[in-house]
């Protein structure tokens, strides 16, 4: 594979002396903050690149027309690469509120120190180049700001590149401890950008906005205190770093720092396999960092957020657009001694976003030795958000043996990974891994991934993980090498899963270490939640608040708030409970059916008000509606009030706790019957394709026509036939009377019994005036 460096036409590490760059850009970054916010001159127009340098700094002054305008060629610079010029650029910036122009040229220096309200502008980056002379002590920076106790503000770095010269540093040199030894180092500095500005060969970072002490000891030596004096409000724009002995690019401490579209490649360390150097570290303290459209290549970590453990951690970090090639680990999230079972948790690693962002070949590293291949770590954070995520792998000299190509460990919780692919790591042990243990807290969500040949294993949540939930994902391997390949594989048989399909793989799904012998969870719409060892494997099944529970029909099959139960039925809804460890149909205790209005129980049906008779729905003779506790009698299919002789059907009632023939829904003749009332059935087609049998449809129904039930129209009644009955009755009916029926289905007492229905007690006593009393009358 073609080393990028070399492919993108960069500068060499081991080439001090190159003076050929390329442009990222072509366009400066718009909008940026006001360079005196004392003065108030907002630069809201942007800046444009000019083919012409002279109109570029026409331009400069004419924005900054309050600044005075110096050229450091006046104040004795020579740019000659041999003269000392640290004087003539301090002469020329005095106490700040010029702008210093710097022509092309090698300017030597001793360490600049920049005042507030200063504006230094070059002929072009890698045409003025500011390098420190060769006998500068180690801990000087190339630039820095000149009050690192007081602060400084409005500085304004641009068109140059600074080069610390570390090759001409004696054997056995060692970085003091602090801020130090850096190509630009900003600290307590606030409201100042950074702008296509190259730094290479730095002792320690390339660009750093920080606080004048991040190595911290003593009395705040702990994961709770920020560290004072922070920048704050810095943007480094379309700047370009490689060499430095850790980190390209780094803040510290500060608020509101911002690097755009800024490359980073080839930090250098210190040769001897220890050295953690990255490209981009938000580092110790960091607060509310955007990290946009940057590149990052060849390093241990492309990018890292993180702290050490006796600093607090950055966070509210956001990663957009990133890009990373052929790092040893390309994204690293973590909170360094906040990890394991007996450390504390962190109080402060949260909320950081990546979205849109690339791992391109993740390789090792012989800065770093140990470190990766990975293409994503997160540890001991929570609140993180990774979205539109890339990993991807065409280098196949690359071994990732004994690695997971993302991983979530140490204490990494509340995660969400959504909208993941992971192509091409064919060595890697695991593709997603979830990291369960004692050093796991859990709580990972992850939707929609998209595994295409890749990993051995595919979405592996270690023990303890069941509070983990993942769905949507679809994983894609030759069927060439199978061996031992699984889809999604849990320790513990307690995980959410959900629409999930693999093909290529020896085994889909390997759940609680047992081989799944057909393909869970892969259907479309099925879902478990908030349950334990259950499972749906149908189109649409749903298994919710249950413990080893199945929902298996081909669709709509649910199971809810039950044990060790199996429903086998679609279009239905069981519940069901028994004791014991296997999961079987007979297990259920009541089923709801979809299909046909079904209820089925084991168990007796309770109702809890005082209804007290069985009742049916009959069509009066009249065509009206019959007064409540009026005896009736059939006439054909219809009732009428009964007379003395006839037969008393019933009552009609109001206190029916089960009534039948009420058709609630649609027209009574709907569907097509047989000679004995059955539904005739017919082979249809389901939502999900599927031919059932279903009800065949009587051509004369009309769905468009709008259906009033039973219970609202007048000429149907419900007649009471079994229980207790209020009933109208004369004054002749006492209690333990038997009834017969008399004028208009009024009772009144029977001498000759013929149907036994007996008065329990008179309810109200007859009144002349409203011409009935009212008895209770069980019927039978």
């Amino acid at each position: 594979m073609e080393n990028y460096t070399t492919f993108l036409g960069l500068y060499k590490p081991e080439s001090t002396e190159s003076t050929e760059s390329i442009e990222i850009d072509s366009k400066l970054a718009e909008n940026f903050e006001t360079i005196d916010s004392k003065i108030g001159i907002a630069l809201s127009d942007g800046i444009t690149t000019f083919e012409n340098l002279n109109e570029r700094l026409k331009m400069y002054e004419n924005r900054f027309e309050y600044l005075d305008e110096r050229n450091v060629m006046d104040y004795g610079a020579k740019g000659d690469g041999v003269t000392d010029d640290t004087q003539a650029f301090h002469d020329a910036m005095a106490e700040g509120g010029y702008l210093i122009k710097v022509p092309a040229g090698v300017f030597r220096v001793s360490g600049l120190l920049v005042p507030s309200n200063t504006m230094l502008v070059g002929a072009g980056k890698k045409r003025t180049i500011i390098k420190l002379l060769d006998d500068t002590p180690v801990g000087h920076s190339v630039l820095t700001n000149s009050d690192h106790t007081n602060g400084n503000e409005n500085i304004y770095i641009g068109h140059l590149t600074l080069d610390w010269n570390k090759d001409t540093r004696p054997a056995g040199w060692k970085i003091p401890k602090g801020p130090t030894s850096s190509c630009l180092l900003f600290a307590n500095v606030d409201y100042s950008f950074v702008e296509h500005v190259f730094a290479k060969n730095a002792g320690l970072h390339g660009f750093d906005a920080t606080s004048p002490n991040y190595n911290r000891h003593g009395e705040h030596d702990d994961p709770t205190f920020y560290q004072p004096g922070g920048c704050n409000f810095v943007t480094f724009s379309y700047c370009e770093a490689t060499g430095s002995g850790d980190d390209n690019f780094t803040c510290h401490f500060g608020k509101h720092t911002t690097f755009s579209h800024c490359l980073s490649y080839h930090p250098m360390g210190l040769n001897d396999g220890s050295s953690n150097t990255n490209c981009f570290e938000i580092d110790d303290g960091s607060q509310d960092v955007m990290v946009d459209s940057c590149i990052a290549i060849g390093g241990v970590r492309g990018f890292e957020i993180k702290a050490h453990d006796y600093a607090p951690a950055a966070k509210r970090v956001q990663l957009v657009n990133c890009r990373a090639y052929e790092n040893a680990i390309s994204f690293c999230i973590r909170h360094i001694g906040h990890h394991t079972a007996s450390d504390p948790q962190s109080a402060s690693a949260h909320d950081v976003q990546l979205a849109n962002c690339i791992a391109y070949n993740p390789k090792p590293s012989d800065l770093y030795k140990g470190a990766g291949p990975n293409a994503l770590q997160i540890s001991g954070y929570d609140g993180v958000n990774v979205v539109n995520f890339h990993a991807i792998c065409d280098d196949s000299s690359i071994n990732y043996k004994g690695n997971s190509v993302v991983s979530v460990y140490y204490k990494g919780r509340l995660i969400n990974l959504k909208n993941i692919t992971i192509r091409g790591f064919k060595t890697a042990d695991n593709d997603l891994y979830i990291v369960g243990g004692d050093n796991s807290v859990g709580k990972v969500m992850v939707d929609g991934v998209t595994l295409i040949d890749s990993a051995e294993k595919g979405v592996v949540f270690g023990s303890g993980m069941y509070e983990s939930v993942v769905s949507n994902v679809w994983g894609q391997r030759s069927p060439k090498n199978n061996s031992g390949t699984v889809g999604i594989f849990s320790v513990d048989p307690d995980l959410n899963v959900s629409n999930c399909d693999f093909s290529g793989y020896e085994t889909d799904f390997k759940i609680g270490g047992v081989v799944t012998p057909y393909f869970l969870f892969k259907h479309k719409g099925s879902g478990v939640i908030g349950s334990r060892d259950s499972h749906a494997t149908g189109n649409n099944n749903f298994v919710a608040g249950s413990v080893r529970s199945r929902a298996t029909g081909a669709a709509q099959s649910s199971v809810i708030a039950s044990y060790n139960t199996i429903n086998p039925n679609s279009d239905s809804v069981a519940l069901g409970w028994a004791s014991g460890s296997t999961p079987s149909s007979s297990n259920r205790k009541i089923e709801f059916h979809a299909k046909d209005g079904t209820i089925k129980a084991s168990g007796s049906i309770k109702s809890s008000q005082t209804f007290s008779d069985y009742a049916e729905y009959f069509e009066s003779l009249s065509g009206e509606k019959i007064p409540t506790g009026t005896l009736v009698t059939l006439e054909g299919d219809k009732i009428r009030p009964a007379k003395k002789g006839d037969f008393m059907l019933g009552v009609i009632s109001e206190t029916a706790g089960v009534i039948l023939g009420e058709s609630s829904f649609h027209w009574s003749g709907r569907y097509l019957k047989n000679d004995f009332g059955g539904y005739i059935y017919e082979k249809q087609k389901d939502a999900n394709g599927q031919i059932v049998m279903a009800p065949m449809e009587n051509p004369d129904y009309k769905p468009d026509k709008n259906y009033a039930s039973r219970e609202e129209r007048d000429e149907w009644n419900v007649v009471g036939l079994v229980g207790q009955v209020y009933v109208r009755c004369d004054s002749t009916v006492e209690a333990g009377d038997f009834i017969q029926a008399h004028n208009d289905g009024m009772a009144t007492k029977a001498e000759s019994p013929k149907q036994g229905w007996q008065a329990m007690r008179v309810i109200k006593e007859f009144d002349k005036s409203k011409g009935y009393g009212v008895a209770l009358v069980f019927i039978r």
